[in-house]
């Protein structure tokens, strides 16, 4: 039994001379979450559909849940949800009789519905809900819908495209809880793709990087922040402003860039060269009182501008507009 709720090797995927994904390779631990980050045309929702198993490789492998997305498509998807970036439901029909009709396609046993349907409607918090039209939503209460139809397969592995896009703050924030909770109480394993880089930061445990169809950097969001780049960024904090002290940290070898703005000052220097201590003597000696002075950690936004080269206005962009695929497979058996 592998640790791995996803596990994937070389995957490619061309569209004409266009090659999308470019022999992709990355595992994700059970119960952990994966952000999927990068410029629009990267190369990222390619991979996810991949992985949901809407469409096929040309060349490599992945594995969900433990199945082969292309040998075994349909045990993928009965181990997995799905909850769109902008989740479409039947207006005229109330949050029970939805989701009855989703259990319906999953093929959930008829004594399992009512406990599925309250499990989920209570982690959302729309147990209250039931007799609602849908109809009558707000786009928040959609979105914490589209999360409860998603988990009435009891998912392995949770997939959630720009899951707070268009959400105010009070809904970001209480959808950003439903993630965690999921993951730490029903250990469901994450997979995100979000344009919302402090979101990911605060939700996922490792993140992904595609430029141009290839997966750039894989690591921990500490630990990238610590290797993609050879410089450090310093903030320097002062009473008031001091012109001397700007030119005395130009002339300091090492230094890179001195950027003030009156009485603070970023610094961004070589990374190899502990330049701390000489930093302070020369603010000190140029008569200036310090406030406060320390690292400023790059942002998630710092790292990726850093890592990509792709200008997202030349190439197509493709949004994500897919089908739920709890619900695909059945739809399709049904047609047959």
């Amino acid at each position: 039994m592998t640790d791995f709720a996803v596990d994937v090797q070389g995957l490619s995927k061309w569209f004409g001379l266009l090659k999308a994904v470019d022999n992709v390779s990355f595992h994700v631990k059970q119960g952990t979450s994966f952000g999927l980050l990068g410029l629009n045309g990267a190369g990222k929702t390619t991979t996810f559909k991949m992985l949901v198993s809407l469409i096929r490789p040309d060349s490599g492998t992945a594995l969900v849940a433990g199945y082969d997305v292309v040998k075994e498509p349909m045990k993928v998807r009965s181990h997995i949800g799905y909850v769109a970036e902008n989740p479409a439901f039947y207006t005229r029909m109330t949050t029970l009789e939805t989701l009855r009709y989703v259990c319906r396609l999953l093929d959930v046993p008829v004594n399992e519905e009512h406990r599925r349907i309250d499990s989920a409607l209570e982690l959302v918090g729309l147990l209250d809900k039931k007799s609602a039209y849908v109809g009558g939503y707000s786009r928040g209460m959609r979105h914490r819908l589209g999360l409860a139809q998603a988990l009435l397969s009891e998912p392995q592995v949770l997939f959630l495209d720009e899951p707070t896009l268009g959400l105010d703050p009070l809904g970001a924030k209480n959808m950003r809880e439903l993630i965690l909770r999921l993951r730490q109480e029903e250990k469901v394993t994450v997979l995100m793709s979000s344009h919302i880089l402090p979101e990911v930061e605060s939700i996922c445990d490792e993140v992904g990087i595609f430029d141009r169809g290839q997966l750039v950097a894989v690591d921990t969001i500490k630990n990238l922040r610590s290797t993609a780049s050879d410089s450090m960024n310093l903030e320097l904090v002062m009473t008031g402003p001091n012109e001397q002290v700007v030119q005395a940290l130009w002339l300091i070898p090492g230094v890179n860039h001195v950027v003030s703005d009156g009485s603070r000052i970023d610094i961004n220097t070589e990374k190899k060269q502990e330049l701390r201590p000489r930093i302070l003597q020369e603010v000190l000696n140029n008569g200036a009182q310090i406030l406060s002075f320390g690292l400023k950690e790059s942002s998630l936004e710092d790292i990726l501008l850093r890592l990509v080269q792709t200008d997202a206005s030349d190439v197509p962009h493709t949004s994500s507009r897919l089908t739920p695929v709890s619900i695909i497979p059945r739809l399709i058996e049904k047609k047959r």
